[in-house]
């Protein structure tokens, strides 16, 4: 092997015509690399040496053969022509488009740039002058385009010379333009079985049965389609004269609403729920789920229908086609309702919130359900949402309704919550002198306690609040700062007006608890306890009883000296609630002289076992 790597050009010699050279001498004048379609990085071999020979010498014989033959940029043999077929097949296909494939198709004249184009191949044009020479319903015999010399077949044997396996490439790209279908044993391929074409082998595409033209342009089913997807039909016109941009703008067209239907399809799955109830009942979603159904599988078999080629085999009809308007009309109508979801969802969402946090006899909530009884009534009416202004004219209502809850819980917080001038008050209240004395004669144990224990929880159940602003109730329909709910905290007045009225009680309660222990104080039952208390204490409480007037500042000794003084008073407690069911015993109406009696028999309940004297009643 090295030996003839070191001597091939020099050893050996090629006779051709009766001339007899070595090969290097035939090679004269020509780039070896070149004929032999190799690299300047690889290294010539005998075998590359002998075709580039054979090339030079039997150059001229082949051009007087085959003038019109192609000139490939790869080499490819005899043996490995069926391959490099199969690769130009796939690549046509829409597959992998190898390097040697590529090679095929420009050779064949078959691409323009990138883009596959028959057109413009003296090849391809061969083979569709043939076809156009037959009558309408004729075909082209494979004999008719392969003939044979000499046990050789090729096709075009006088001037193109092209074996059967391009035959096979040139046949594929014209039924890819959708120009001709081509027959073989059992089976046809037209522009929509071009993956088919591809996948069977070459050996079985070469025998091929003959060649005919596809139908003839279903030019109004075509206009009908373009009109669907609303394009121009004008546009189908185009794609007769096998444009490309026309197809494209089919296919994205279809793809657009293919996604939108799978869109409609799966909010109509979810019930469109819009204030509480779905917009569209089971059976208007089924009906509407149909229409979706039915446009989608046929747009979805538009995809097939990639190329011109392909649109040339379009079989349906005109009426088939229109009657998809419905399926879109549906389309149209379940996006209407989603859209009208999408954009009031968010507003009825917070009404329905707002809903929960008023109280259920707010004059808001009435007007609220009476309005939303309305809304839902009117987009049930198909004819009604329609309209071009219905849903600006819901967006108007809804947002009209929440601007009158914004208000009026601004209303309720401004009402119930203390500002800052009243929770210095409350401040005030909490810490005055009139309740801390109140709290040091709740010690004694005749004092009604629950009356002071009322007045302090009324107090402190006032709450602060002085942070809100509108904007953010436009946001949340609860105040986030002290999360009132006017539902869950009823109020007899406003919380200012409250704060006074605590004042003006604080006086009231005072006064009572000190005329309480004046009136006790001065009962014949405690006198006698006076006596027994000891000089400084009883001084102190005489000086109460006659002044009639508690001492400036409460001291132990005097709230210890009361607490002795009354300790022979039983307290007897009486509560609203059980003095309403004493009196209520035996039924009601009753007559006076019965409620008294009713009265004293609760009464005599309440004091039994105790001294009478000593019992004084409480009530709480």
């Amino acid at each position: 092997m090295k030996w003839l790597q070191e001597h091939m050009a020099t050893a050996f010699e090629a006779g051709y015509q009766g001339r007899q050279k070595a090969l290097l001498e035939w090679a004269k004048g020509h780039s070896l690399r070149e004929l032999s379609g190799i690299s300047p990085a690889e290294r010539i071999n005998f075998r590359d040496l002998i075709n580039a020979v054979a090339g030079i010498c039997l150059e001229k014989r082949f051009a007087e053969q085959a003038p019109e033959y192609p000139s490939f940029s790869v080499l490819i043999m005899s043996e490995s022509r069926p391959q490099a077929a199969q690769d130009a097949l796939r690549w046509i296909a829409g597959a992998t488009k190898t390097r040697q494939a590529t090679a095929v198709l420009d050779a064949l004249e078959l691409l323009d740039g990138n883009k596959l184009d028959p057109y413009r191949s003296r090849y391809a044009n061969y083979i569709l002058d043939q076809v156009r020479k037959k009558g309408h319903g004729q075909v082209v015999n494979r004999l008719e385009l392969i003939q044979e010399v000499l046990g050789v077949e090729y096709l075009a044997a006088q001037t193109l010379r092209l074996e059967p396996e391009w035959a096979a490439v040139l046949l594929a790209a014209l039924v890819y333009t959708g120009d001709v279908v081509l027959a073989i044993a059992g089976q046809k391929f037209d522009a929509t079985g071009l993956p088919a074409l591809a996948a069977t082998p070459v050996d079985e595409l070469i025998h091929f049965k003959h060649v005919e033209r596809p139908k003839e342009w279903n030019l109004p089913a075509l206009k009908a389609l373009f009109e669907l997807l609303e394009l121009a039909p004008g546009k189908a016109n185009l794609v007769t004269q096998s444009l490309d941009d026309p197809v494209q703008d089919l296919q994205k067209a279809v793809a657009k609403v293919v996604e939108r239907l799978v869109l409609a399809q799966q909010s109509l799955q979810n019930g469109l729920p819009f204030w509480g109830k779905s917009l569209i009942d089971e059976e208007g979603a089924n009906s509407l789920r149909g229409g979706l159904d039915r446009t989608k599988s046929f747009l979805e078999s538009l995809q097939a229908y990639s190329s011109p080629g392909k649109l040339k085999n379009f079989r349906h009809d005109v009426p088939e086609v229109s009657s998809h308007k419905a399926g879109l009309q549906a389309l149209a109508e379940a996006e209407a309702l989603q859209g009208l979801v999408t954009e009031l969802g968010p507003t009825a969402v917070y009404l329905t919130g707002a809903e929960a946090v008023l109280s259920p006899t707010h004059e808001w909530v009435g007007q609220m359900r009476k309005e939303r009884e309305d809304v839902l009534l009117q987009i049930a009416n198909l004819a009604q949402r329609s309209t071009p202004s219905f849903r600006q004219q819901l967006l108007r209502r809804l947002t009209d309704l929440k601007k009158a809850y914004v208000n009026a819980y601004c209303d309720l917080h401004m009402k119930t919550r203390l500002g800052v001038n009243e929770d210095k008050r409350k401040t005030a209240l909490i810490r005055d002198e009139r309740l801390v004395r109140l709290q040091k004669l709740s010690t004694i144990d005749l004092m009604p306690v629950q009356h002071l224990t009322d007045f302090q929880n009324r107090l402190a159940g006032l709450k602060s609040c002085f942070a809100l602003a509108k904007e953010e109730i436009e946001a949340s329909p609860v105040c986030t700062h002290c999360q009132f709910r006017p539902a869950a905290e009823p109020t007899a007045g406003t919380a200012g007006k409250v704060v006074a009225q605590l004042d003006d009680k604080l006086d009231g309660l005072l006064a009572a608890w000190t005329q309480t222990l004046l009136a006790n104080l001065e009962d014949p039952t405690t006198r006698e306890n006076l006596s027994l208390l000891k000089p400084e204490p009883k001084k102190q409480v005489d000086s109460f009883v006659e002044k009639g007037k508690l001492p400036d500042t409460l001291e132990q000794d005097f709230i210890q000296a009361l607490q002795e003084v009354l300790s022979g008073l039983v307290k007897v407690v009486v509560r609203a609630e059980d003095l309403r069911a004493a009196l209520l015993t035996g039924g009601s109406p009753a007559s006076p002289a019965e409620m008294k009696k009713r009265f004293e028999r609760y009464l005599d309940e309440l004091a039994k076992g105790k001294e009478p004297s000593k019992v004084r009643v409480v009530l709480e």
